[in-house]
C-alpha cells in the first residue's frame, strides 16, 4: 500500500470516486467532499485508468458495472501496473459470496454493497486508510498549531479558527509537509478537485486568506512563510 513512508513529499489525502451513475457518483462525491477529503470523479473505467496515471490517489471508491472497462478488470490492471497502489473499496449491487471472493481476489481491500449507509461507509474508508498507517483521527500539530483531521476543527492555541474546506486542506497539506517547502502545484493537486483545479494564483489568495484568520487568532505573521519562485512552508521557529 502506498504509506507516509514512501509517498513523494507533499501528496496528501485524495480520492477517486468511479461510479457511472450521475446521481450516485454525485452523491459519492458530496459525501467525500464533506468529510474533509479532495475528490476527484470519473464515469467510466478507462478515465479511472488514466486519472491513476496522472495523480496518486489514496482510495478509491469502485463501482463493478462500469462502460468501457468494468471495475474488475481495471482493479487488476492498477494491481498488475505496479508502483505506488490507492487503496480500493469496491461498491456493487453483486452481493453474493462469490462475487466479493472474485472482487477481494482482483485486489480490492475491502467491498460493500450498495444500497449502503453513508456512516457505516465513511466508517470503512477511515478504517482501511487507518490500517495502511495513514490515521484520520488523530490531532496535527504545529507548536501551538492544531488541526483535527476527523472534525475538521482547527485551533492556535485557545482560539478556534474558522476555516473553509478548502483552507482547512491546505492547513493540513502545509502540516504534513512538517516545515518542508510545498509548491504551489503539489498544492493545487493535493487541495483541490481535478474538475476545478485553479490556477496558481488561486493558491496564492488561500493562503493569504488563511494567515489572516490565523494572525487574527493570535499567532505570528509568518507562521506560514512564503519561498519566494516555489511556494509555502509551516516556519520551523514556530514548531515547538
Amino acid at each position: 500500500m502506498l504509506t507516509k513512508a514512501n509517498r513523494a513529499l507533499g501528496e496528501w489525502m485524495k480520492l477517486l470516486v468511479v461510479e457511472d451513475d450521475p446521481l450516485i457518483r454525485r452523491s459519492l462525491s458530496e459525501m467525500v467532499e464533506a468529510w474533509g477529503y479532495a475528490r476527484d470523479t470519473a464515469s467510466d473505467g478507462e478515465q479511472a485508468w488514466e486519472m491513476t496515471r496522472r495523480c496518486p490517489y489514496d482510495l478509491i471508491l469502485l463501482d463493478l458495472n462500469l462502460p468501457r472497462l468494468d471495475g474488475l478488470s481495471f482493479c487488476r490492471r492498477l494491481r498488475e501496473a505496479g508502483g505506488p497502489q490507492p487503496l480500493v473499496l469496491m461498491l456493487t449491487a453483486r452481493d453474493t459470496n462469490q462475487d466479493k471472493v472474485v472482487g477481494l481476489d482482483q485486489g480490492a481491500d475491502d467491498y460493500m454493497v450498495k444500497p449502503f449507509d453513508p456512516d457505516v461507509l465513511r466508517a470503512r474508508v477511515q478504517a482501511l486508510l487507518r490500517r495502511a498507517g495513514r490515521p484520520l483521527t488523530r490531532t496535527a500539530r504545529w507548536g501551538r498549531l492544531s488541526l483535527d483531521r476527523d472534525g475538521h476543527g482547527a485551533r492556535f492555541g485557545d482560539q478556534a479558527l474558522s476555516l473553509t474546506a478548502t483552507e482547512h486542506r491546505l492547513l493540513e497539506a502545509l502540516m504534513e509537509a512538517a516545515g518542508a517547502t510545498c509548491s504551489k502545484e503539489r498544492l493545487l493537486q493535493a487541495v483541490w478537485n481535478w474538475s476545478d483545479t485553479p490556477g496558481t494564483e488561486s493558491v496564492r489568495t488561500h493562503v493569504k486568506n488563511l494567515r489572516a484568520k490565523l494572525v487574527a487568532a493570535g499567532a505570528p505573521a509568518d507562521l506560514v512563510e512564503t519561498v519566494y519562485g516555489v511556494g509555502f512552508r509551516l516556519h520551523a521557529d514556530h514548531a515547538t
